[in-house]
């Protein structure tokens, strides 16, 4: 096995309503809520407290072919249409991230400049997360 790998697209805004921001991405979400709403488990358990900012998350796929690089570039390309949206969500105070849950195989990936350069243009930070296999 190279490595496998999950990644999600995770937006936090100070106040925007998680509808616009799913209708700006126009991916489908996988979880939102809004700033000011109670807390709860992802079950819907309650919890102290109320939301600090919105927030929503979208389920960008998995693979276990090695090719994270690959679809991290079909991703920016997917997303450039959404530009101008993403960089005024972050130029209001939202913050926008590229997360991988990363499973360590046999080998590594590289990101050259090109992905990580549209990364940046998107407004959009990457976060990588190992997590051994067992």
């Amino acid at each position: 096995m190279s490595f496998s790998y999950d990644i999600s697209l995770q937006v936090r805004h100070p106040d925007a309503d998680p509808n616009d921001i799913v209708r700006g991405v126009g991916l489908p979400v996988k979880r939102s809520w809004a700033a000011g709403e109670p807390r709860s488990t992802p079950r819907g358990t309650a919890l102290s407290g109320h939301r600090d900012a919105s927030y929503c998350a979208f389920d960008l796929g998995a693979g276990d072919d090695g090719e994270l690089a690959e679809r991290l570039r079909a991703i920016v390309a997917t997303l450039v249409p959404k530009q101008d949206f993403l960089l005024g969500l972050r130029a209001t105070g939202g913050s926008i991230n590229l997360f991988i849950t990363w499973t360590v195989g046999e080998r590594g990936e590289m990101f050259d400049c090109s992905l990580l350069s549209g990364l940046a243009r998107l407004g959009i930070d990457l976060g990588i997360e190992p997590v051994r296999a067992d």
